[in-house]
């Protein structure tokens, strides 16, 4: 009996779990064409239709949901087979993706506290600006949002919801209040984590009557670094802008503030559940947070 090769059933198998084409592309280091030709071939040996496109993204068929679990049941199966027979590396590296401003602001200055508490552990940051799969052994997942546990994700959260407001280097707003303020948007196209807008928190908070000033939209990487070197006022929140206002490096410019269900969390395939360099980044992570959150900077 023929059997599909494994390199074509990895990729339907990232690109059904991701539900992209891309995101799959970058998840296996290849090309969006060669996903696309692994599944086209894998749909031509089992002779049934898996996925149906759908912009840029794609929908699964009912052929192609049954593929996705029973795949992701056996590729569970190999991993803990490897697993049980490999041998313990004298230390280990874990790869966390994040959103560049909680890199930025939170993460980076306080790794070197989990390298004093792990130095056993190397921890490499990737850029979360783009969609990650949750797939791989050494890597976790900082997101912005609502997260439940999935088949294959387990989601923890770091802390309760948070709440949005504005920031500002001193004596950057011309006052009084955000009149007259050069406001820092977040560019939509590019803003995957739908970061509320100036709109809907001035309606929010009733400052629709703001007399607004310039605006600039960029990119959200670019807006964390744009507040610091004092271009405008950009819309955050308190795990991100909690250690430049105890600095004085932000200072609020109006006291309103937008509170959201959405919050940090961090994102795990299930089989790294019990792997000692996961659990100690993610209990460190948590303390962290629970530390900085109870003001101790």
């Amino acid at each position: 009996m023929y059997l599909p090769s494994l390199t074509a059933l990895r990729a339907f198998h990232s690109a059904a779990r991701l539900g992209s084409l891309t995101a799959a592309a970058r998840e296996l280091a290849v090309t969006t064409s060669a996903v696309s030709r692994q599944i086209k071939n894998l749909e031509e040996s089992t002779g049934v239709p898996l996925v149906v496109r759908q912009g840029r993204g794609i929908r699964l068929t009912e052929d192609g949901r049954t593929l996705l679990r029973d795949l992701s049941d056996a590729f569970d199966r190999i991993d803990e087979a490897v697993d049980r027979i490999r041998r313990p590396a004298s230390g280990e590296r874990l790869r966390v993706a994040s959103p560049p401003n909680f890199a930025s602001a939170w993460l980076v200055p306080r790794l070197d506290r989990f390298r004093a508490r792990s130095p056993e552990i190397e921890v490499i940051l990737i850029d979360s600006s783009d969609k990650i799969g949750i797939a791989a052994r050494d890597r976790l997942v900082i997101e912005w949002g609502v997260f439940e546990d999935d088949a294959t994700t387990v989601a923890a959260r770091l802390g309760d919801g948070e709440e949005i407001f504005p920031v500002c280097g001193p004596h950057v707003c011309p006052g009084p209040g955000l009149a007259g303020a050069t406001l820092l948007e977040c560019d939509k196209e590019q803003d995957r984590w739908r970061w509320p807008d100036w709109q809907t928190f001035l309606a929010a908070t009733g400052l629709d009557d703001l007399e607004r000033g310039e605006s600039y939209v960029m990119h959200p990487r670019l807006l964390y670094e744009a507040a610091r070197q004092g271009k405008g006022v950009m819309l955050t929140n308190m795990t991100v802008a909690r250690d430049n206002l105890a600095s004085g490096r932000f200072v609020r410019p109006v006291d309103e503030t937008m509170r959201i269900d959405e919050s940090y969390w961090v994102l795990m395939h299930r089989s790294q559940l019990g792997l000692p360099h996961v659990a100690a980044f993610v209990d460190w992570l948590k303390d962290e947070h629970a530390s900085a959150s109870r003001g101790n900077f």
